[in-house]
């Protein structure tokens, strides 16, 4: 029988416990669905992930919030940003990533293969009473670039509305989901002009 965690609380069981069989979903003794086991992953309720299985034996190490807030935030932009909503000039899906910022290289590299990030910054933790949780406010900057058949400027409004759009319509998750603007900059890097803008992606996350 293997664990089921929301953060590092146990919440519940699966079954079986070996990596890569099929098992059941139980719902109080019913079935209500199937999977295959991987090491680990991610526990779903309607399309929002409430929490994730750990099929070692060890238990999951407890996250920091810090950490915690930046893992969260990119599995839930990688479940609901649509490729088919960020489009080139022509309307054909551009590729873009999801990553953490400040990476140990340059992020016009980055480039070389996509024409849009999301970047997803340190956020800033405020801790609610205790054994209640944190408000946790999580930076978003969106970077694109001009390339063959893409207006920068025009990918980043395109960017921008799919990010509201992801928190519009799947506002609850571990709480509500909220956002705010707050400015827009273009740095000129010579050969390239670097089109940016930064949110502030808010929620509140209770402690199990």
């Amino acid at each position: 029988m293997g664990k089921v965690w929301l953060d590092s609380a146990q919440i519940g069981t699966f079954n079986p416990q070996t990596v890569g069989t099929s098992g059941s979903i139980l719902l109080n003794s019913t079935n209500i669905g199937t999977f295959t086991l991987a090491l680990s992953g991610y526990v779903y309720v309607n399309s929002t992930i409430v929490g994730s299985y750990w099929a070692k034996s060890t238990e999951p190490p407890p996250p920091s919030p810090l950490q915690d807030a930046r893992s969260r935030i990119k599995v839930y932009l990688e479940t609901y940003l649509s490729p088919s909503m960020i489009t080139n000039d022509d309307g054909s899906p551009v590729t873009f990533a999801v990553i953490y910022a400040n990476p140990n290289y340059p992020i016009q590299l980055e480039f070389l293969t996509v024409a849009l990030l999301f970047c997803i910054d340190t956020p800033d933790s405020v801790a609610l009473p205790v054994g209640v949780g944190y408000i946790e406010n999580v930076p978003i900057t969106i970077w694109c670039i001009d390339k063959t058949g893409i207006t920068g400027t025009k990918l980043r409004w395109k960017a921008e509305a799919e990010l509201r759009r992801v928190v519009e319509e799947h506002p609850a998750g571990w709480s509500l989901y909220t956002w705010q603007r707050l400015s827009d900059n273009e740095q000129n890097l010579g050969s390239t002009i670097l089109y940016s803008v930064e949110y502030v992606l808010r929620y509140k996350r209770y402690v199990p």
